[in-house]
């Protein structure tokens, strides 16, 4: 390589600004030194960058190209400059969340602090939203999303994939115990999460692969009203592990009809709006997710189930 890299943010600032003149103001510097380090960079690399007479000038297709290949180099430099700083320089600054709100109180709430207390220089804004937010119009530098992600801009960090679980108290479960087919099963479930409820499921009982709807009469976006709805004993919850487990463990909830397993997983991702300029208070904030979400599902409730293959057939809907 011939050119030389520091020339970069010169020939950038000269795109940006629209000329040399406006470039040399806003590089403080003076109109012929620019002007030198642009027709050096245009030796160097053997190619004319910039059409240009005594009142105009425009970018020529090579231009266009290295100006493309600059911003990445220009973004992965900045990147790693910030990755080091965070890794020499205590974090701090403001950084703003958002959270699902059964995500907030289930997961994160009891241990904010925690956060806090290793990085106290971070001042953390929680906002709690029941749909995704905008990351960008909102000002938001990381979010928690349930479910599949859509095709986007943004980028992606899984958190947890939770097996969903029927539930039912001890003495629902007990009255229940002659769940001997699908249509029973389905009419004890009376309230449910809105994204689970009539819409086709996949589940696999004993290895054979079956599709049944749920049909509740009660439907929410909260997966906590359906938990607390059944530990009042209300018919048969279906439940992400990761919001049930505690009162498994309790005694307070039992896991019923173990044979139907949902092919159906619940998904919690942390998104941000670029991986090039991911700041140390955001890493840090998203490995804390992480290590919570370990923390809460037990890795026998944490391992997703196996992928649904298109060329399996579905049966009759036979007795478990």
């Amino acid at each position: 390589m011939q050119w030389n890299i520091a020339d970069l943010p010169i020939f950038v600032a000269v795109v940006e600004h629209g000329g040399i003149s406006a470039a040399a103001r806003a590089l403080r510097m003076p109109k012929s030194s620019v002007s030198r380090f642009i027709h050096r960079l245009e030796e160097e690399l053997q190619v004319r960058l910039f059409e240009r007479n005594s009142r105009q000038m425009r970018m020529t297709q090579e231009g266009e190209i290295f100006h493309k290949h600059c911003q990445l180099i220009m973004e992965q430099i900045q990147s790693a400059d910030a990755h080091m700083n965070g890794l020499t320089k205590e974090p701090s600054g403001e950084l703003m969340v958002s959270l699902p709100m059964a995500f907030s109180r289930l997961v994160v709430a009891g241990h904010l602090h925690r956060f806090h207390s290793r990085y106290p220089g971070i001042t953390v804004r929680v906002s709690i939203s029941p749909v995704a937010v905008d990351l960008i119009g909102d000002n938001i530098d990381v979010a928690v999303q349930v479910g599949d992600l859509p095709d986007s801009d943004l980028i992606g960090v899984p958190l947890v994939e939770s097996p969903l679980l029927w539930v039912a108290t001890p003495a629902v479960a007990r009255n229940l115990s002659q769940l001997d087919d699908l249509d029973r099963l389905v009419s004890q479930v009376k309230i449910c999460e809105q994204r689970y409820n009539r819409t086709p499921l996949r589940v696999r009982i004993r290895g054979d692969l079956h599709s049944l709807t749920l049909n509740a009469a009660l439907e929410t976006t909260d997966p906590i009203m359906v938990r607390d709805t059944v530990l009042n004993g209300f018919g048969i919850a279906l439940l992400p592990a990761l919001y049930c487990y505690g009162e498994i463990q309790a005694g307070s909830l039992v896991q019923v009809a173990p044979e139907v397993v949902l092919q159906t997983t619940a998904k919690a991702s942390a998104v941000y709006t670029s991986k090039r300029m991911l700041n140390a208070r955001t890493r840090l904030f998203i490995d804390f997710l992480r290590e919570l979400c370990t923390n809460n599902t037990p890795a026998s409730y944490s391992r997703a189930t196996p992928s649904l293959s298109a060329q399996e057939p579905e049966g009759a809907l036979p007795p478990f």
